[in-house]
């Protein structure tokens, strides 16, 4: 592209070659000096900012002095001072709910079951407190510290609480619980005993709960029925498996709530109370195996009764 100009009285003419280039080039430098000025411009307003406005300028600039940026530093640790006691509280919390599991596993347990109640992992060593520099740390460095603790407490916690539903769950499958939830009164216990039929003496392996006639039933732990059947002996019978090698056998029942292959929990009414089979009234005939052993019932059951 070419411009061309007149001046002077003479009409000289005068010519100019504009490239591409040169276009570009002016474009550039017209932009950089737009630039430059834009900055001047504002380095000079903040200058007068900073003499006349203070606070202003450290509000548009986000500049902090020394002071403000140490009452900053201040707050801000002093928040995680309050993040750590919150931890040791924390920490605190749980080593007293793991104490309190402990005594309450142990009250629950039957005590012929206390040496085979589930256990917490074995762990021990010498307690020593975590190091910390003695250089201050940094903020971000004091914060990832403090999370990484409630990490490391979440996860302890996670670990107790599995514990905790083991226990549970074991608990609940057994048959520690009692057969008869109201009028609870032992009418003949475990061992030897009179036979109310032949008046002799004879081994009674199981105990009997005196009741009225249609009184609930209950399963004294988690299982499930492996038989549901009518016994000369024993009447209407049912037997639940528990697992963990126990067993459960309900006798002279008037009616039967449940058959063979149900799946049982604690305190689900099975039967009835009644005198079928060799029985001289209502009441229930409880028996306890372990291991196809029987045992007596009331060495297992939460909370013995005695014999009235």
């Amino acid at each position: 592209m070419q411009i061309f100009w007149v001046s002077g009285p003479v009409g000289k003419i005068h010519r100019i070659n504009l490239t591409l280039k040169h276009l570009l080039i002016s474009v550039f430098a017209f932009a950089f000096s737009l630039v430059l000025l834009g900055v001047f411009l504002q380095y000079m307003g903040f200058q007068m900012a900073i003499e006349y406005n203070p606070q202003l300028a450290r509000q548009l600039g986000n500049v902090h002095t020394a002071v403000e940026l140490e009452n900053l530093n201040s707050f801000y640790r002093q928040k995680l001072t309050d993040i750590e006691k919150q931890i040791v509280i924390y920490q605190s919390k749980i080593n007293e709910l793991e104490v309190s599991n402990l005594k309450l596993s142990s009250l629950a347990t039957p005590p012929i079951l206390q040496k085979e109640r589930p256990r917490p992992l074995s762990a021990g060593g010498p307690f020593i407190t975590p190091s910390h520099s003695k250089v201050s740390p940094s903020l971000m460095n004091a914060l990832q510290d403090s999370l990484q603790d409630m990490k490391h407490n979440n996860n302890y916690l996670d670990k107790i609480s599995g514990y905790w539903k083991n226990q549970i769950a074991w608990l609940e499958s057994l048959p520690a619980g009692y057969p008869i939830k109201e009028h609870i009164s032992i009418s003949s216990g475990f061992g030897k005993r009179l036979d109310p039929f032949k008046n002799s003496w004879s081994e009674h392996l199981g105990v009997d709960f005196q009741a009225p006639a249609g009184t609930s039933i209950i399963a004294a732990g988690d299982g499930v029925v492996t038989k549901a059947t009518r016994d000369p002996v024993y009447g209407n019978l049912l037997l639940i498996d528990h697992g963990d090698g126990f067993q459960s056998r309900y006798a002279h029942a008037s009616e039967l709530l449940v058959s063979e292959g149900a799946k049982v929990q604690r305190g689900q009414a099975i039967a009835r109370v009644g005198a079928t089979g060799r029985a001289t009234g209502p009441h229930l005939h409880y028996e306890v195996l372990r291991e196809g052993k029987l045992i007596d019932p009331l060495s297992v059951l939460l909370g013995g009764v005695s014999a009235q």
